[in-house]
């Protein structure tokens, strides 16, 4: 059963998990139908953790290439590739056909995530160009618009630029682990950006993106009219972010990149939390 476990990759699911909640929360303005809620948060775990699994599966290969990536389920022969491929679609086709009665634009939402992230991330980018995660990255963001379709349907500009926050968050989060393990990345022949054009470049890359994410979460207090404990505090801890990788541009190197990592993680989970204060 562990091995079940690992292959949904329990934390970034839940990382995942956090933006598609309260992105309903405020599209809701905290005001929910329970069934309802449990419905959509449901559909949208089963959807992330198949993808999830599907992609482990179409990974293993080179996982087992790499230090960090080896003693995954599948690559360490603890799940079989069948066994992987069958629970993965077997889950998003629960989340998918569960979505379904939620509306029809939030199970198109689940259906982008799994096109994005395995079709056009995991099989056509991936291994062969350096820019896979402005695509792939896609993926990533959908949660929070499944969220906010949940509620709204139709009605997606909230969600939009709900999701455009969690999209320019991404390069921070995949590069600079690319750049902590770059030998890995190397070995299993993975042509990441920073390993293309050098941690210095991507470093500037990722500090251009970080200071769109400023931008839009102004548009998202206007839009989605969130009061100003949301403005503050997500302003102020996204310049925090933007001061340490604009200094780690500067000199970047591989030992500090793996604490960027885990700072851009808590970084877009302090900007979700204070959108609930923005509707409390």
């Amino acid at each position: 059963m562990k091995a079940f476990v690992e292959v949904v990759k329990p934390k970034q699911t839940m990382l995942l998990m956090i933006t598609c909640v309260i992105s309903y929360l405020v599209a809701s303005k905290l005001s929910i139908n329970v069934l309802h809620f449990l419905k959509s948060m449901i559909a949208t775990l089963l959807a992330i953790a198949g993808t999830t699994a599907l992609n482990m599966w179409l990974d293993r290969d080179i996982d087992a290439l790499m230090c960090r990536t080896m003693n995954r389920p599948v690559p360490s022969g603890r799940l079989s590739p069948r066994a992987c491929m069958a629970y993965g679609s077997t889950l998003f086709l629960l989340g998918f056909l569960l979505g379904l009665t939620v509306n029809y634009v939030f199970a198109f939402v689940l259906l982008l995530g799994l096109v994005f992230d395995i079709v056009i991330y995991t099989i056509l980018l991936k291994r062969k160009s350096p820019y896979s995660i402005v695509l792939g990255g896609f993926a990533g963001a959908m949660p929070a618009l499944a969220g906010w379709c949940a509620v709204k349907g139709g009605d997606v500009l909230g969600g939009v630029l709900l999701s455009v926050v969690v999209l320019l968050w991404i390069p921070a989060h995949i590069w600079y682990i690319t750049m902590h393990y770059e030998e890995d990345y190397r070995r299993a022949g993975i042509p990441m950006y920073p390993i293309v054009v050098g941690m210095e470049k991507a470093s500037w890359a990722i500090v251009f993106c970080t200071s769109l994410m400023l931008v839009t979460i102004a548009l998202i207090y206007v839009v989605a009219d969130l009061n100003g404990f949301y403005l503050t505090i997500s302003t102020l801890v996204t310049l925090y972010f933007l001061y340490k990788a604009v200094k780690f541009a500067k000199s970047p190197n591989r030992a500090l990149a793996k604490k960027m990592y885990k700072l851009a993680s808590m970084t877009l989970g302090i900007i979700y939390i204070s959108m609930l204060l923005g509707v409390w």
